[in-house]
C-alpha cells in the first residue's frame, strides 16, 4: 500500500512510510425527544462526519535508503506542508492504494515530535471528509410563500443588504495567510474563502507578478496587498 495527498491545484506528495494502522469511521447522529411515559427517545437523523486517522513517521536523512521508505522527503518539508494544509483549510485528495480510501478531505489535526538520533519525526494526523453543501432557493424547491411573508422577508433582506454591504480594508503582512487574516478580522479562520472571493482578481494578479501561475485559491498572498474584508 502507498498513501498520497494532493492539495487542490497542487502537486501530489507521497507519505514516505506507511503506518501500521489506519482508522476510518463515523458516528451515527441522533435527535433526542422527551416523551411522556417513555422518557427520552432517540431517533436516527443521518450520520456524523467521517474521519480518517493514523500515527506515522517522517524518517530522517540517515534512513533515506531504508527499504521501508517508499519516497524520502525531508521531515521539515513534510511538516510545513501538513501545517499549511491544516491552517489554510485546504481541500486535498487523500488516496491509500489497496483500500477504499480515495476522498476529498481536510487536515483537521496534525502534531508530532522529533525522536531518536536519525532526525525522525513521529506524527499523528487526522482528516475529515470534505462534504459538498448545496443551498436551494424556495423557487428552486417549488415552495410557495404567503404574500405577507414575502413582503416581510423582502423588507428584512433589504435591511440586511444595506447593512451587509459595509466592508473594511486590510493590508497583508509578512507570514499572513487568508485563514489567519479571517481569524483576526472576522473571528473565524473558516471564513477565508469569503476574503478570497472578494479579492480574487487582485490576489491572482499579485501571484502572477511574483512568478506563480496562480495563487492556488489564495494560498499565496504577498505583503502589501490591500484586501477587502467582508462585514464581521
Amino acid at each position: 500500500m502507498d498513501a498520497y495527498i494532493t492539495p487542490s491545484g497542487g502537486a501530489r506528495t507521497q507519505f514516505p512510510m506507511m503506518p501500521e494502522k489506519i482508522s476510518l469511521g463515523a458516528d451515527a447522529k441522533f435527535m433526542t425527544y422527551s416523551i411522556i411515559s417513555l422518557g427520552d427517545v432517540k431517533i436516527p437523523r443521518g450520520k456524523g462526519i467521517k474521519e480518517i486517522s493514523w500515527s506515522g513517521i517522517f524518517p530522517g536523512k540517515p534512513r533515506k535508503n531504508n527499504p521501508l521508505v517508499a519516497a524520502w522527503i525531508a521531515p521539515d518539508t513534510l511538516i510545513k506542508r501538513m501545517e499549511q494544509y491544516r491552517d489554510n483549510g485546504t481541500v486535498c485528495n487523500l488516496l491509500v492504494t489497496g483500500t477504499c480510501i480515495n476522498y476529498s478531505v481536510y487536515v483537521s489535526s496534525f502534531k508530532g515530535k522529533y525522536t531518536g538520533g536519525s532526525g525522525d519525526f513521529q506524527y499523528e494526523i487526522k482528516f475529515i471528509i470534505a462534504t459538498e453543501i448545496k443551498i436551494y432557493t424556495t423557487k428552486e424547491l417549488k415552495i410557495k410563500t404567503p404574500a405577507k411573508t414575502k413582503r416581510t422577508a423582502s423588507k428584512k433582506s433589504q435591511k440586511k443588504s444595506s447593512s451587509g454591504s459595509k466592508t473594511t480594508t486590510y493590508t497583508a503582512k509578512s507570514c499572513d495567510t487568508l485563514s489567519r487574516i479571517a481569524l483576526k478580522q472576522l473571528g473565524k479562520a473558516a471564513r477565508y474563502p469569503e476574503i478570497y472571493k472578494l479579492n480574487k482578481n487582485k490576489i491572482e494578479s499579485e501571484a502572477k507578478k511574483h512568478g506563480k501561475k496562480s495563487s492556488n485559491n489564495g494560498h499565496w498572498i504577498y505583503p502589501g496587498t490591500k484586501l477587502t474584508i467582508p462585514k464581521k
